[in-house]
């Protein structure tokens, strides 16, 4: 499990994809802190197969350290960041592809459609309250989807034979004010569906917080979800 406490900033969204850069500091990063808002700090707990962007009120503050290149990276993040109430939290999930055809294991024996799951649970610090947590009540939107014909998985040229769909993210897609009506809420998954490994045994989650993704869970590459808590 590893801890981050950095500043971060999103950079460039290109064909579907998402690409974060990112600065690290000493500091938590501050959510657009206004003269009447409160800002409180928040623990973030997160595992993520294969990979994920944390956002909140908008702003990035934290991403899964091991790069979405990496084939089997299971590891959970612990994120520390301020924010004030209203809080908006936002996720950009992300399974691991060789390519745009959707398959793992390219041109080996073990060639395959992966599959993703995301789980997250978030707490005050100072007072240890539980804010949030994944779960079927989260609003979901799939941005990548491959391969549209799964029967290439047997293909010696998937990246040519594999038929992928992808749209942009939204604007604005992680701020209060988006209207997510038009999304769909999450899909809540066991962990033996997900296959859970690495990390996710190193992490006390909270009863309510569930293992989710869209509602196809190995098709899905690329899945958006997002929840509001009042206070």
């Amino acid at each position: 499990m590893k801890i981050i406490l950095a500043s971060l900033t999103a950079i460039v969204v290109a064909s579907g994809a998402l690409d974060v850069s990112a600065q690290t500091s000493s500091a938590s990063p501050t959510i657009s802190p206004t003269a009447k808002s409160k800002q409180v700090e928040f623990v973030a707990d997160v595992w993520a197969d294969n990979w994920f962007a944390l956002y909140a009120n908008g702003k990035l503050v934290g991403q899964d350290s091991v790069p979405i290149s990496t084939e089997r990276s299971f590891n959970a993040e612990t994120i520390k960041f301020t924010a004030a109430y209203p809080l908006t939290i936002g996720i950009v999930a992300k399974d691991f592809t060789q390519d745009a055809s959707g398959l793992e294991y390219i041109g080996t024996s073990r060639q395959q459609i992966g599959d993703g799951g995301i789980i997250a649970q978030i707490k005050e610090v100072k007072s240890g309250k539980f804010v949030t947590a994944t779960s079927k009540s989260w609003k979901s939107l799939a941005t990548n989807t491959a391969p549209l014909n799964p029967s290439c998985v047997t293909s010696s040229k998937p990246n040519l034979d594999c038929q992928s769909s992808s749209i942009n993210l939204p604007a604005n897609w992680n701020l209060s004010a988006f209207n997510d009506a038009q999304w769909v809420n999450a899909t809540q998954y066991s962990p033996s569906e997900v296959g859970v490994k690495e990390g996710y045994l190193t992490i006390s989650w909270n009863p309510a917080a569930a293992l989710v993704w869209s509602s196809d869970l190995k098709l899905d590459n690329t899945v958006l979800l997002r929840t509001k808590v009042a206070k």
